[in-house]
């Protein structure tokens, strides 16, 4: 009985040991980033944010929702130079990319095969990553040495 008990658990082992593994797939929101050190946050508190991770693919979008929004009878065209420029500025502040993701241990891979900054495009971000409850976090350091949380919120 004693080896038939231990034969069993031999043969659970992986299934155990599986079962706790993590995975960073699903649908989340964002939450915050901010300064680990000194809890400033380069974003306007109402941004919004969608992440979505799934077969090996992530899409991530976040926006500032207070954006001006030309009324029905504007047109850019139409504006001084001036306007125009702190319109369209106040637009491009957008963060979004996609790609291909993987882990790796403790690190979250983004492999950017498209970003609305160009210069991304196909460059690699590897992100320290790490599930408490429903939340994502992912942390980075800056070249400067500046450390920043970025926490997701699991949409269920």
């Amino acid at each position: 009985m004693r080896y038939l008990r231990a034969a069993m658990l031999l043969i659970s082992l992986p299934l155990l040991v599986q079962g706790e593994t993590t995975s960073v797939e699903g649908v989340y929101q964002r939450v915050s980033l901010a300064n680990v050190v000194t809890g400033f946050s380069p974003e306007k508190g109402n941004r919004k944010g969608l992440l979505q991770m799934a077969n090996g693919h992530y899409s991530m979008m976040t926006i500032n929702l207070d954006r001006r929004v030309l009324r029905e009878n504007e047109n850019l065209a139409d504006m001084e130079v001036s306007e125009q420029i702190a319109y369209l500025q106040e637009w491009l502040d957008v963060n979004a990319h996609s790609g291909r993701f993987e882990t790796d241990g403790d690190t979250l891979v983004w492999y950017r095969d498209i970003s609305e900054n160009p210069r991304e495009v196909g460059t690699v971000s590897r992100l320290g990553y790490e599930m408490r409850d429903d939340l994502l976090v992912l942390s980075f350091t800056l070249p400067n040495g500046d450390r920043y949380d970025w926490i997701w919120r699991k949409i269920r």
